[in-house]
């Protein structure tokens, strides 16, 4: 009885697959879409399909910070209890090239489980060392990084990092905004010596000027430098002005509390805002990644069904998330070990009706990229 179960499960979910894949591809062929589409189901490009975790080239045993290259390579972060690797994939293959390799340590060639990356314009790669509480700079082909900010023990000071996370480069001046999770606050580094509060900083909690382990941050330089943090126990987004002392909710519950409807968030760990407003948001809680429109008292699923799994729709615990040059979104699906991809598949301005039509383009530090209107810009420094 047990085995007829087993395989009507199995037929059930190949069925909801097709369906699925048919459903895109009819999207696909109607182009009459006011804002951008994502297919419902991904691929895999890094990492086993089925979620098996492991620490060769073509699994991922703890895949954290992931980045877009040139060409649409995907960098991926990945650790063990006593290793950490940067991996490379070519577009197409699936097969990762080790450019970083270094065991667990103190030492400028070692980290101390690395949890998000960055690439500037030029190559370098920031990485964020949670365990050492710092961020290292590395030049292309380099073996070993340079201090740019922290480094100086955990600790509450402002020249300290007690339990960073997540954080954004800027562009142009190379700032580092750091969401610092265990001060519950987000720092601003100019550099290796000076550090400025930007938000929180007054304790775990739910109000105006306060933050609750902050797990993201985005900075739009566009906006006098607004900042929006993903403040992670508090299910909830927050904007705060550039110098003020108190923020906006402007995603999830101003209370702080979680839930799975569509005005609500749970867990939030990662998020990007385009130029319109509208912002991208990793609901690690959810398993799904949700558009919220400028002004918007709710949000909508762009991938993951809501539900963890395995399948191609699923996500399960997704940390972080970017988009390729394509305006496809390339999300760290964590509890599963491997990187999805879920292609773009009706724009407003699609001309062809092939779903790999170029939407997007990666210049500089900027993408544009058709999303939520016909042209808009996002930041490619997250």
């Amino acid at each position: 009885m047990a085995d007829r179960y087993l395989k009507y499960l199995s037929i059930k979910s190949v069925i909801i697959i097709i369906v699925a894949f048919l459903l895109d591809k009819v999207s696909a062929l109607s182009h009459n879409c006011s804002t951008t589409v994502w297919a419902s189901y991904a691929t895999t490009i890094a990492g086993s399909p089925d979620g098996i975790a492991g620490f060769n080239s073509t699994l991922l045993d703890d895949p954290m910070g992931i980045a877009v290259g040139k060409n649409d390579s995907i960098y991926v972060m990945d650790d063990t209890d006593s290793s950490s690797r940067l991996q490379l994939f070519y577009p197409g293959s699936q097969s990762g090239i080790t450019i970083i390799n270094t065991t667990s340590g103190t030492d400028l060639d070692q980290f101390d489980y690395a949890t998000a990356i960055n690439i500037d314009v030029s190559g370098n790669i920031y990485i964020l060392d949670l365990g050492n509480g710092r961020v290292t700079k590395w030049a292309p082909g380099a073996s070993t990084g340079i201090l740019v900010a922290g480094g100086n023990g955990h600790g509450t000071s402002l020249n300290q990092l007690g339990g960073p996370w997540n954080f954004f480069v800027e562009p142009n001046t190379s700032y580092i905004w750091i969401a610092d999770k265990i001060n519950h606050r987000v720092v601003k580094w100019i550099n290796t010596s000076t550090a400025i509060r930007a938000a929180g900083g007054a304790g775990c909690g739910s109000q105006a000027n306060q933050l609750c382990y902050p797990g993201g941050v985005f900075v739009d330089t566009s906006d006098s430098n607004t900042l929006y943090v993903a403040d992670t126990n508090n299910n909830r987004i927050q904007k705060w002005l550039y110098g003020a002392s108190s923020a906006t909710t402007v995603a999830g519950q101003s209370s702080g509390v979680a839930g799975s409807a569509f005005n609500q968030l749970y867990m939030p760990f990662d998020l990007i805002v385009d130029t319109n407003g509208s912002m991208y948001i990793v609901d690690y809680g959810n398993n799904r990644i949700v558009l919220w429109l400028l002004g918007a008292t709710s949000g909508r699923v762009i991938a993951g069904t809501g539900v963890g799994g395995v399948f191609p729709s699923q996500l399960n615990g997704p940390y972080y998330f970017t988009f390729d040059s394509t305006g496809a979104l390339i999300v760290n699906d964590h509890g599963n070990n491997r990187i999805q991809r879920f292609p773009v598949i009706c724009s407003p301005n699609m001309t062809s009706l092939s779903t790999t039509s170029t939407t997007a383009i990666l210049q500089n530090t900027t993408m544009a990229i058709s999303l939520t209107t016909n042209s808009l810009t996002t930041s490619a420094s997250k």
